[in-house]
């Protein structure tokens, strides 16, 4: 059949198409239906892997179920699988139970063996593949870094190495809200922090940030820029709202790069990078103009003038998203002439479609829930439009807890706990193994007592540890001089812990493609925990040093596979593969 059996997909496609050939339709195959889907019985006497394939196709194609369960299970079992599968069970209404004998398990050792780290890769089909755009974090360049924050990190992060992994063109973008009225009020509230530096008597702005990171960066400013802004204060009586345009557009670019340089130096201890850094301001410069803008904003206001999707009602331009589902229209440019931040948001996601991005994936906060049906309908608005290009994934909050209670970490921040925070509280490997543990759409409880914890129950240290602990037993069969050769299909009969380690092993790429198609990077984490889990079991049953040639070489043979398995995990999570602990 051409089928790889020793991988979980080859197996499902090859039972496939034994049904096609048994229905005599080669076409059902390829559909939906038709593809068994494997799984594994709740009882071991069930079999190793169930399927209920033949249940499903029997009423479309006038069978009975276990008849035509029976005759699949035969027909496979006299062809393709009779190499893999020690027998087959027809079960219940239709079900097929199979056992699966040794020859499969050590087949798919051989597989994880011959890739060891690559195992998994490129697991998705072509057909699926694509060059994809993922926008993560992107906060406003307008203070630090939260808890929150770092969630979002390492799950759009993690994500980003799950789709690399599995076979998609991936690129990393954070953008960088610095146009409008929250940079100008930032700026604001720097010089009124850098005026009181002076010794000035300037206050806050009454919509002002109010946190005391300013004093830190008004101390760096004046260190840089000295006295330079000094008569442009006292010039308008200490009013920062009064402050020359000009020197507003100066304290707003050093005060975004000034953030944006503790946003890359915080990011960069969580093992979070980006391939593209894309500023709102930039939207509104270069050719063209529409409605008095340039650039990007003009060329979105223009494919969404020529749609005859834009009306002018009380001095302001309003969008007709309602046309596209939302529950009301939308202001683009307000009657003072200035743009809205939906405008620069539709002109970036038109942006990024130029760029050559067949799909887009934006990570947001829980707070912006209500934004969603607004960006879907302006989406959409634009050519070609096309709204399954753009996916909007909404994360949910973190809660640190420490004995029990809600943590504060920063005494000097106050409520502000930061990434940095974090970080220096658990460490980068524990941050991102736990934040992103937990599906990103529910609120995650962060247990900061059990994230230093050394031991079983600290998920992150028990799979490193698992880790370390086989690369302990690698270096003792180095040092004792065993070989470890290929596994041959045929050999001793295998130990049960032995094939359910393997059989976790025969999970992973479909772990991988799962966790991709399904935005789910929080899988990975707990299957690592489970391949940890079965191979504990397998350490305290089956000794690896101390038995014949062939069942020493074999088990180290198993010991080299869950290694890789295991480090490559943790680096799709962002997250160290300790050697020794």
């Amino acid at each position: 059949m051409g089928h790889d059996v020793f991988d979980l997909n080859g197996l499902a496609a090859s039972l496939s198409a034994t049904l096609a050939e048994v229905l005599g339709d080669d076409a059902s195959a390829h559909t939906a239906d038709a593809v068994a889907d494997l799984t594994v019985p709740a009882r071991r006497e069930h079999g190793d892997l169930s399927t209920n394939v033949a249940l499903i196709r029997a009423k479309r194609a006038g069978r009975v179920p276990r008849e035509l369960a029976q005759e699949l299970g035969d027909k496979w079992l006299a062809g393709p699988g009779g190499d893999v599968v020690a027998r087959v069970e027809v079960a219940g209404p239709g079900f097929l139970n199979l056992f699966l004998s040794d020859a499969w398990y050590r087949g798919v050792l051989q597989r994880v063996l011959g890739a060891l780290g690559e195992y998994g890769r490129d697991c998705l089909p072509l057909a699926e593949r694509q060059r994809m755009n993922v926008e993560f974090v992107s906060v406003n360049p307008t203070g630090p870094l939260h808890v929150g924050h770092a969630r979002y990190a390492s799950y759009g992060d993690a994500l980003c190495r799950v789709f690399a992994f599995a076979g998609h063109d991936v690129t990393r973008e954070f953008y960088v809200n610095d146009y409008g009225t929250q940079m100008t009020r930032f700026a604001q509230s720097l010089a009124a922090r850098y005026g009181q530096r002076l010794g000035l008597a300037t206050p806050l702005p009454e919509e002002g940030y109010q946190g005391e990171y300013l004093l830190d960066l008004a101390d760096r400013l004046l260190a840089e820029r000295g006295e330079r802004y000094r008569s442009a204060l006292t010039e308008t009586g200490n009013d920062v709202m009064r402050l020359p345009a000009g020197v507003l557009a100066d304290l707003k670019t050093w005060g975004r790069d000034a953030i944006l340089a503790m946003f890359r130096t915080t990011l960069g201890r969580l093992c979070v990078s980006f391939d593209v850094w894309a500023f709102e301001s930039t939207l509104y410069v270069g050719d063209g103009s529409t409605r008095g803008f340039a650039g990007e904003v003009a060329k979105a206001l223009s494919d969404l003038d020529s749609e005859g999707l834009l009306y002018e009602q009380d001095g302001a331009v309003w969008l007709r998203t309602t046309d596209y589902g939302d529950d009301k229209d939308r202001v683009l440019i307000r009657s003072s002439g200035e743009p809205t931040y939906f405008l620069s948001d539709i002109a970036y996601h038109r942006d990024k479609m130029d760029r050559g991005f067949e799909h887009l994936i934006d990570v947001w906060g829980a707070d912006h829930h209500g934004y969603v049906p607004r960006m879907k309908a302006a989406f959409t608005a634009l050519p070609p439009h096309d709204p399954a290009r753009l996916e909007l994934v909404i994360g949910q909050l973190v809660n640190l807890v420490e004995s029990g209670e809600a943590k504060r970490m920063s005494k000097r921040r106050g409520d502000i706990v930061t990434v940095d925070d974090l970080v220096d509280a658990i460490g980068v490997d524990a941050a991102r193994f736990l934040l992103v543990g937990r599906s990103h759409d529910t609120t995650l409880e962060l247990d900061i007592d059990l994230a230093v914890q050394q031991s079983s129950q600290n998920p992150v240290y028990y799979v490193q540890y698992a880790h370390a602990r086989i690369c302990s037993i690698l270096r003792n069969l180095n040092d004792a001089g065993v070989a470890l050769g290929e596994v041959p299909l045929a050999g001793a009969s295998l130990e049960q812990p032995e094939r359910d380690l393997i059989a976790a092993l025969a999970r992973w790429p479909q772990v991988v493609a799962s966790a991709a198609s399904q935005r789910a990077p929080h899988r990975v984490p707990i299957y690592l925990a489970e391949l940890a889990a079965e191979f504990h079991v397998f350490y305290k049953q089956c000794r690896v040093l101390g038995e014949s040639t062939e069942v020493t070489s074999f088990r180290g043979g198993l010991c080299t596979a869950t290694r890789a398995v295991l480090a490559r995990g943790l680096d799709l999570l962002g997250v160290g593969a300790p050697e020794k602990m």
